[in-house]
């Protein structure tokens, strides 16, 4: 089995480095020439919380190289699978210019690789069908954490499930789930806890809910995710915003489990000296996924014919933090 991942951020080293150490023929494709150079002869470290070694994916073992060489590669050599693992403002760009590239070429009809979304908020698999049409696509849910320290060196900073599953909006034949058991057995080989799922879908919008209260506060308030139940006052916020999705998901039929607020608690607990996502990006000065994540929860919202205003409010003040998302 052929795995390619497109993207060399923490998610692309974490997967990457733990699939090539476990002798999975693995090739990550990244934007810049110079990381894959330092992969190709440093390999990927994976260490733990306390920066000891977990894996080593030694130089050799794995290939690496830029994304836009991505699908003459495959053509030499066709894969099995493609992990899209950028985040989700990239997902679009990243996708055309590896396997878009493929889907132009009717000579690769014949044998498409399976491909696995990694990203976070909603709607990106209907923007990816439009890219990829007729293409066997998964979504994933994953709870691991990761946080890229070098080019080639990532920090597992806490281990978590991986779900993989088709959403019923692909409308996709059964064999195709099938055809994913051997690839999620190859994950749970490589040392994760991998599942198939029948209801990605739950899992999508449950992560989304999660994301949508803790991340964007984060950002706001410069704070790791534990401190946001530092005082009443954040609580409330918090609240709040769970409140007001839950509204939004039964406008709109969407399922949702009676404990989230407990589930959210949880998670800032777990992940307790955690930097969000969207706080690193805030602080790098990049754009963020709040349009994918709170605008998402907007335009659920909007579609109900109802207004979530906490949300469209905190949508607009994260993107005002950075001068690219104004």
């Amino acid at each position: 089995m052929i795995i390619d991942l497109v993207g060399g951020g923490s998610l692309g080293l974490l997967y990457g480095g733990k699939l090539a150490a476990a002798g999975v023929h693995v090739r990550l494709w990244c934007r810049s020439a110079k990381q894959s150079e330092e992969l190709r002869s440093k390999g990927i470290s994976v260490v733990n919380t306390y920066g000891e070694t977990e894996c080593v994916a030694e130089p050799g073992t794995f290939a690496a190289g830029i994304i836009d060489d991505f699908a003459a590669h495959w053509m030499h050599e066709p894969g099995e699978w493609i992990f899209l693992m950028t985040k989700q403002k990239d997902t679009e760009e990243v996708c055309a210019r590896s396997a878009g590239q493929l889907a132009k070429d009717k000579s690769a009809a014949d044998q498409l690789p399976g491909v696995v979304s990694f990203q976070n908020g909603y709607g990106h698999m209907e923007r990816l069908a439009g890219i990829l049409p007729g293409w066997p696509l998964y979504a994933c849910v994953t709870t691991e954490g990761a946080k890229r320290t070098a080019p080639y060196e990532v920090r597992h900073a806490g281990t978590g499930t991986t779900w993989i599953g088709v959403p019923e909006q692909q409308q996709v034949r059964a064999e195709i789930t099938a055809y994913a058991e051997n690839m999620v057995k190859t994950l749970q080989k490589a040392g994760f806890s991998a599942v198939l799922s029948n209801d990605i879908d739950s899992r999508i919008y449950r992560k989304l809910i999660i994301n949508a209260v803790i991340n964007p506060l984060t950002a706001l308030w410069n704070i790791p995710n534990g401190e946001l139940l530092a005082s009443d006052k954040r609580i409330q916020v918090m609240k709040m915003l769970l409140n007001e999705a839950l509204a939004v998901y039964e406008a709109c039929g969407i399922p949702c489990e009676e404990d989230m607020w407990e589930q959210i608690m949880e998670v800032c607990t777990s992940t307790a000296g955690n930097t969000s996502s969207m706080l690193k990006d805030v602080q790098a000065g990049v754009t963020t996924e709040v349009d994918w994540i709170n605008g998402s929860i907007a335009a659920l919202a909007e579609k109900a014919g109802m207004h979530a205003v906490a949300h469209e409010l905190l949508t607009g003040l994260i993107k005002g933090l950075t001068i690219r998302e104004v």
